[in-house]
């Protein structure tokens, strides 16, 4: 080192003593509150003389004279000491910790050791870099007991990394000496020569001069081979451990004494100088000028203000990464693929279109391609960029934060969530803080993926837990957890965009899922983050849940359907932002709210939602959690079912909320003799399995244990062998077959005594729930009070039905692939009724509305208003309201209100409402209600899913207000109306000489059954009814099976007049009532309920007078 060069690294260890000095003073006089010195350790300066730009620091808290030299500020240090707004974290961190990324400076730690795995993350990043950069990671002697420093040099020197590890060694660690209790200071006094294979090398820290030669040449090696280095650097602590420390309590005053004398690198650097030829006055000009240059860095530190307290610890999403409408779907056209598929094609596409993505964890490169097959065919496809890691977490975590760091988009897997709590420190101190702690300046766009959750056979502690509370409860990560693979592609596509530390859960229960798959376009699908789904709407009850829960959240929805209840299920999948609004919205719609999730209840993010809904909404919320009490989950499987949330459990809760009633039917007994051997998976994400080949024939005798099929599985191809001894009845598979996990593939006749299976999913029989009367009942408050209703009146009913009577037998001509029995089998209709080439829809309806005129002693000029709902109207202007009235008016000019409603099958309803509302505030008017459908034309012939069941017909219904109540055939109560959206893919009718009517009979059948039965019990609810106490029930005649299904879910009768007309859309309601009216007795409650495309649902009820 030549005079010029220990001259700078003298002005640069004076600079650091007198920061000390400064800050000590400061806090001495209460302006400053904490001073941590470097006094001793400015020696470690010497290896900026042999850093180039491209290196990077993770540097010790007494670095502050290396720090100096790199090029940090004085002003910086006062700046962080008073924590004013300029400060490199805005008054975030304490006074020794800083970060600079443009002199490569990484954000320093607090918790000792936390540095190390990141910088050998960062050394994988840059080793491959030219210029051949290294990472500095200094340490004090204390921290090298720390684990994760070890584990951060045994994986450098595995990885053969270049990182230079400096153990600056003062032999203190606070008031613990460290002497003969670390790697290298051995018990028996002596000093190890190396570690993990690597040399130790030790330096005097104190002699600069031959402290720049050594690590002058300990640098130049690791440039050379890319390998890591150890430096123990021989130092003397000058001063306590903080301002908080008095060394003098555990240190004798000669050690102190001594350490003055003869360990300042600073007295030791100025005799060099001295001796190379400087003048005592030389030095003090250069002390002088150091002196001014900190007071006036001083000076501007105590001039800043303070900075504005930061309410958020993430960094900022942009509107593209939160907003609902950003949200992209697959496509059912598409080939579909499940989760697991997914999520690794999204990885796919990362990885190609960003050379900084790359990912590591345990067992995530080829032949195993992770223990779920998540990363099969990546390695191979991606050499060097899809790593195994050892097995430890922590280094996974925070090797990940240090390529994040330096630039990279990292992904770390760990491969299961009850294996977290080792990365917990890397996880909550680093990755979550360091983009708050270092106000924006660095981020870390880490993702970190973790198979998580319970529900599968043979899993149990250690291996079924989800721990996403823990993380919830951390500022500054974003925590997601999906149900299906369209959220799983979305939800990482998100994680990648947002640049935001994710924590992205997948219940590897869910990765084989078949049902809850998505198009293998999933580059283009994407997830909002903070956006929940609500996977069903309804007016009853919210039920929120997410991972594995949702699909009990959905079973539960389905058996509150059976008895008429609307549920809004919403499945949360992100946790960290979550939905509040919609869950907010949603839980003062129905006045019930139930979360359901799996981590254990005390402290559980159910806690969090609860609390919520309790602080905002604004009117009373009868609130529930369903979770996993306060234990741990068990192996054997039928406890696990029990600890677990299950549907039994979550079903008593909802009926317990919504006054029901629950019984539970006993699951049958097994007939004796007869065994059946179930397919069973190679591990817990097995769905199905594939059978691969059928080992036995029909009437073979097998024994206990011999093999009976091969399968193939997630993980392997394997042999399921006999439970029992026994003869082969019968094989229910075939070779090739895809057979769930859990179903029947033989069946044997036993004399064996069978033992019973362990069950591999909940056991429960049918829920029986039953309605009953409660003054516990939660109903929504009115922010209006109530005010007594006009009543409103209809009348008998009149209609037309075109002229042609249409056969099945007409219909099916000479098509031998169906019968008329089939007909009736599938739609219950024997015949319906077309127009002809003399009628339409206007000549019907007109004719219609002239009977029931007739009837009822009226002229169309005591009208007040008209009404006409119609599914398929001649034209869109004039109306055909407008046209009927036209034809009713008989050439002389009628002023009435009158207008149209489209509301498919359901228009009656509509068209009842809006008459009754219009009759609120016209108390003496009079409604005139026509149906108009005219279907036939619209029918495709040749499509037997449609043109077997409409009909033609139109009907007219008078309402009279309060003032005419008294020609009424029967009281009419406000119908209950709803409707929810569809592209119209499922049920769509055209506009004439457009098309052909359109429908998928499944999905309408189970739409039509879940809408008319929520409808119907919201209506009774209204009306303050138990749907038992109606008397009849009119629904749509949509369809016989539809007629029947509703009839199986009630007691009273559901009338059927489908036979004799078909479907005649929003006609079908008053053709019913053409006949239930004239032959029903007085106060008879009839319930009326309708379904029809768009999806538009409603139901009322009438009481005959």
């Amino acid at each position: 080192m030549d005079r010029d060069q220990l001259l700078t690294l003298y002005r640069n260890m004076l600079l650091a003593r007198g920061i000390d000095r400064i800050e000590q003073e400061l806090t001495s006089r209460g302006e400053a509150f904490f001073h941590l010195s470097g006094g001793g350790h400015e020696g470690t300066a010497v290896l900026a003389n042999h850093l180039t730009t491209e290196d990077w620091l993770h540097c010790h808290y007494r670095d502050r004279a290396l720090l100096v030299a790199r090029g940090l500020s004085p002003r910086t240090f006062f700046d962080t000491l008073l924590c004013n707004e300029f400060s490199p974290g805005s008054g975030r961190r304490m006074s020794a910790f800083f970060n600079d990324p443009e002199l490569h400076i990484l954000s320093m730690v607090t918790p000792t050791g936390n540095n190390a795995l990141q910088a050998v993350g960062a050394a994988a990043a840059i080793k491959e870099v030219e210029n051949t950069p290294l990472v500095y990671c200094g340490v004090g002697d204390g921290t090298t007991q720390q684990g994760e420093w070890l584990e951060a040099v045994g994986e450098a020197v595995r990885s053969s990394l270049p990182v230079l590890f400096m153990v600056q060694d003062n032999k203190w660690a606070i008031s613990t000496t460290t002497q003969g209790k670390t790697f290298y200071s051995l018990p028996d006094g002596k000093q190890a020569t190396d570690f993990f294979g690597m040399p130790i090398h030790y330096i005097n820290g104190t002699d600069v001069v031959t402290a720049n030669r050594y690590v002058g040449e300990i640098v130049a090696e690791i440039r050379a081979t890319s390998k890591p280095a150890l430096i123990v650097f021989e130092v003397e602590r000058l001063t306590s451990h903080t301002n908080a420390d008095d060394q003098t309590v555990y240190r004798n005053q000669d050690d102190i004494d001594e350490a003055q004398l003869n360990g300042d690198p600073i007295r030791s650097a100025k005799q060099q100088l001295l001796s190379m030829g400087l003048t005592e006055s030389e030095l003090n000009i250069i002390q002088s000028q150091v002196d001014d240059q900190l007071a006036a860095a001083e000076q501007e530190a105590l001039d800043a203000k303070t900075p504005l307290a930061s309410l958020d610890a993430s960094r900022q999403h942009p509107v593209e990464v939160t907003h609902p409408s950003k949200e992209k779907f697959g496509s059912d056209d598409l080939p579909q693929i499940n989760m697991k598929e997914a999520l690794r094609e999204v990885l796919t596409n990362h990885l190609l279109d960003d050379s900084r993505v790359t990912l590591y964890g345990e067992d995530i490169e080829d032949p195993k391609g992770d223990v779920f097959g998540v990363t099969k065919g990546l390695s191979t496809r991606f050499p060097g960029r899809v790593m195994n890691s050892p097995l430890s977490e922590s280094t996974i975590v925070g090797a990940a934060i240090g390529r994040a760091m330096v630039g990279q988009r990292p992904v770390a897997f760990i491969q299961f969530a009850d294996f977290m709590p080792t990365a917990y420190n890397q996880i909550v101190n680093e990755l979550a803080t360091i983009h708050w702690r270092t106000d924006g300046q660095t981020s870390v766009p880490v993702i970190v993926m973790i198979a998580c959750g319970g529900y599968r056979p043979g899993l149990g502690p250690y291996h079924a837990q989800t721990h996403e509370s823990v993380m919830a409860h951390c500022p500054g990560v974003d925590v997601v957890m999906p149900s299906s693979a369209h959220d799983a592609a979305g939800l990482l596509n998100a994680a990648f965009k947002s640049e935001r530390p994710t924590i992205f859960f997948y219940p590897k229960t869910l990765l084989n899922d078949s049902k809850q798959s998505t198009s293998e376009n999933v580059h283009d699908q994407f997830v909002p983050l903070g956006v929940g789904h609500k996977k069903r709407s309804g007016r009853d009850i919210t039920i929120v849940g997410w991972g594995n829960t949702v699909s009990v959240c959905e079973k539960t929805a389905d058996a509150l359907e059976q008895v008429g209840i609307e549920s809004d299920v919403i499945d949360l999948r992100c946790l960290t932002p979550w939905d509040q609004q919609l869950i907010l919205s949603s839980a003062e719609k129905t006045a019930r709210l139930i979360v359901v999730h799996e981590d254990n209840q005390t402290c559980g993010l159910g806690s969090e939602i609860v609390a919520t809904v309790a602080e905002n909404a604004k009117v009373p919320v009868a609130v529930r959690r369903v979770t996993r009490p306060d234990t741990f989950i068990p192996c054997n499987f039928e406890n696990q079912t029990e600890v677990l949330p299950g549907f039994k459990r979550t079903l008593a809760v909802a009926a317990e909320l919504l006054n029901l009633d629950l019984d539970w039917e006993e699951i049958p007994v097994k007939e004796a003799g007869v065994e059946y051997i179930e397919a069973i998976g190679s591990g817990p994400a097995d769905e199905s399995v594939e059978v691969i080949e059928i080992l036995i024939q029909p009437g073979e005798e097998i024994e206990c244990g011999d093999p009976v099929a091969t399968v193939e599985a997630t993980k392997s191809v394997f042999e399921i062998t006999s439970p029992v001894d026994g003869v082969v009845s019968e094989i229910l598979c075939q070779v090739g077959e895809t057979v769930k996990v859990g179903a029947a593939m033989l069946k044997l006749s036993t004399d064996a005594s069978i033992r019973p299976k362990p069950i591999t999913q909940e056991q429960h029989g049918r829920p029986i729930l039953t309605r009953r009367k409660s003054e516990n009942t939660i109903v929504l408050t009115h922010s209006l009070p109530k005010r007594r209703a006009f009543e409103v009146g209809l009348s008998q009913v009149q209609y037309n039905q075109g002229s042609k009577l249409i056969t099945n037998e007409f219909l099916l001509g000479e098509n031998t692939e169906m019968t008329n029995e089939d007909i009736i089998r599938r739609t219950g209709i024997r015949q319906r009724y077309w127009v002809d080439q003399n009628e339409d829809a206007i000549s019907m309806a007109v004719g219609s509305c002239q009977k029931v005129l007739e009837q009822e002693g009226l002229l169309i000029d005591d009208i007040d208003l008209l009404i006409c709902s119609t599914t398929s109207p001649m034209s869109m202007t004039p109306s055909m309201a407008c046209r009927i009235l036209n034809g009713l008016s008989t050439g002389k000019e009628t002023m009435i209100q009158a207008y149209d409603i489209s509301a498919a099958c359901s228009g009656y309803l509509y068209a009842l409402q809006s008459g009754y509302d219009f009759l609120q505030s016209t108390p003496n008017g009079r409604v005139l209600i026509t149906t108009a459908e005219v279907l036939s034309p619209l029918l495709d012939l040749d499509d037997f899913d449609t043109s077997i069941l409409f009909g033609d017909a139109a009907t007219a219904t008078v309402l009279y207000g309060e003032s005419h109540f008294e020609k009424s055939a029967a009281k009419l109560h406000r119908p209950a109306l709803s409707a929810k959206g569809e592209d119209g893919t499922t049920l769509s009718v055209p506009l004439r000489n457009s098309g052909f009517i359109q429908m998928k009979g499944r999905r309408v059948f189970q739409e039509a059954v879940r809408c008319m039965m929520s409808s119907l019990n919201r209506v009774c609810t209204q009306d303050e009814l138990q749907i038992e106490e109606l008397d009849l029930v009119v629904p749509h005649q949509a369809n016989q099976r539809i007629i029947d299904a509703i009839q199986h879910r009630i007691s009273p009768t559901v009338f059927s007049n489908i036979a004799q007309h078909g479907n005649t859309s929003s006609s079908t309601i008053p053709l019913c009532l053409s006949e239930v009216l004239p032959a029903a007795e007085q106060d008879q409650k009839i319930g009326l309920c309708a379904f029809g495309g768009g999806f538009t649902f409603g139901a009322g009820i009438i009481k005959t007078l």
